[in-house]
This record gives C-alpha cells, sequence and structure tokens, in this order.
C-alpha cells in the first residue's frame, strides 16, 4: 500500500477523504470531485434517515402523550407520569377482553403491533395453544412415519 497522499490510511480507523482546496490557475486533481460526490451523497442519505426517525419518534410521542392525556378520565386507567425518563404507561379499556398497552418504544419492531389488542395473559394463552398444536402435529407426523 503506498501512500500517494490522498488522505487515505491503511488502518483499523474509518476511511477519511482529504480535499485540498486549489490555488488558483492549478488544476483540481482527479479524486477531489469524487470524494466530494460521495460525501454529499453520504450525507444527504444520513439526513434522510434521521429525518424519517424524528419523523416516527414524533408520531410515538404523541401516541403516547395521546395515551396519557386522559390520566384519571373516563375509560383511560393507570396513566401516571413520573418525573423520571421512563416512557409513561397507560391502559385503554375498550372492553373487558380488549386492551391496548401503551407506549409504543421508540425503535419498536414493527411486528410487536401485532400484539396490540392483546392482553399478556391472551398473548401468553394463543403462545401455549400454538406449542400445543406444533407438539401434536409433530407427534402425529412421527407416528405417520412410522407406519408407513
Amino acid at each position: 500500500f503506498n501512500n500517494n497522499n490522498n488522505g487515505l490510511k491503511n488502518s483499523a480507523e474509518p476511511i477519511y477523504a482529504q480535499v485540498n482546496k486549489k490555488k488558483t490557475g492549478q488544476a483540481a486533481s482527479p479524486e477531489e470531485p469524487i470524494y466530494a460526490q460521495v460525501a454529499k451523497k453520504v450525507s444527504a442519505k444520513i439526513d434522510q434517515l434521521n429525518e424519517a426517525t424524528s419523523a416516527i419518534n414524533r408520531k410515538i410521542d404523541r401516541i403516547n402523550k395521546i395515551a396519557s392525556a386522559g390520566k384519571g378520565v373516563g375509560a383511560f386507567s393507570g396513566a401516571r407520569q413520573s418525573a423520571s425518563p421512563e416512557p409513561i404507561y397507560a391502559t385503554i379499556d375498550f372492553d373487558e377482553a380488549n386492551q391496548a398497552g401503551f407506549p409504543l418504544r421508540r425503535s419498536a419492531p414493527v411486528n410487536d403491533l401485532s400484539k396490540v389488542g392483546l392482553s399478556r395473559e391472551q398473548e401468553l394463552t394463543r403462545r401455549i395453544g400454538d406449542l400445543s398444536q406444533a407438539v401434536s402435529e409433530a407427534k402425529t407426523g412421527y407416528f405417520d412415519n412410522l407406519e408407513q
């Protein structure tokens, strides 16, 4: 690896681009525009991701505010706001069988939304049912194979 002073370091560090401002009348080296283009594209992508993230977090904050807004009012129960930076929890009772838990945590995987509307007990019951079904299917499959 020859060091031709293009700003690249041969180590575990990230790769840095060094762009030298050209003096009047001096031609720019051909690498400069490429580094500049890559840097602009990377910066633009990072800005785009940051905007998307903050938009998602704003929506989550809004949901959490709505969930905690009814503190002790109507169908809201157990909404409490603490001085600590913990998330705010509230239980919204739609009816006895159907409860949704808040808050949605920041950066919660999207598949967690499938659990909205199920209480912990219902979720566990469903999982146990799934496991029981899987076990009985496995047994059936095993014995069917033995008979053949």
